[in-house]
């Protein structure tokens, strides 16, 4: 639980009693290597923060599967339209490693809310979430192939390390053998 606190210490200072809560109302979950978290149709009724391991985002579309991200340890994730609008998924969200995580229910998220700190780092979080999609998106759609790989390696070098390679070339929106001339040539 430790970890989350730092995470939210980041944004906010946390009192004695808002940290017992967040120990009251959050909980540890563990998930094997490709494990589902959340399957399409699921409501998705918690967000997560990533401890350990590595979480892929994705939908199906005509058949194939679409990475849109791939989260890393000391990020949180969810599907936001399922999760806010109390909808069926229509996304996955599946361990890529063995993974830990800290679940809050909506319920908890709620309760939480009576702390003035849980709504300035929910406020921040959101805040810094919505900036990074609106930076991310132009910032990918402005650049080649190789730009697309060169600016996720700059922003997301665990994915570059860690995740498969036909999931990363998904992400930036590349075939997979595009991606492997790139990484190819950037040995050169």
């Amino acid at each position: 639980m430790q970890k989350l606190i730092d995470y939210i210490t980041q944004f906010v200072k946390l009192n004695d009693e808002a940290i017992q809560a967040l120990k009251d109302l959050a909980e540890i979950e563990i998930y094997r290597k490709n494990q589902y978290i959340l399957e399409n149709g699921q409501r998705c009724n918690k967000i997560w923060f990533l401890k350990k391991g590595m979480v892929r985002k994705f939908h199906l579309c005509d058949g194939k599967e679409i990475t849109t991200w791939i989260h890393t340890e000391n990020e949180t994730f969810t599907s936001l339209q399922s999760y806010a609008q109390n909808t069926p998924s229509d996304e996955f969200l599946q361990a890529c490693e063995d993974t830990e995580v800290i679940g809050i229910t909506k319920t908890n998220s709620e309760k939480l809310s009576r702390y003035p700190q849980f709504i300035v780092f929910t406020s921040t979080l959101m805040e810094r979430e919505f900036v990074n999609i609106d930076k991310h998106s132009k910032a990918l759609n402005q650049r080649d192939a190789k730009g697309k790989y060169e600016y996720l390696r700059e922003i997301a070098p665990e994915i570059i390390k860690r995740a498969k390679i036909g999931h990363i070339a998904s992400v930036i929106g590349v075939s997979r053998e595009t991606l492997s001339r790139i990484r190819r040539s950037s040995f050169l």
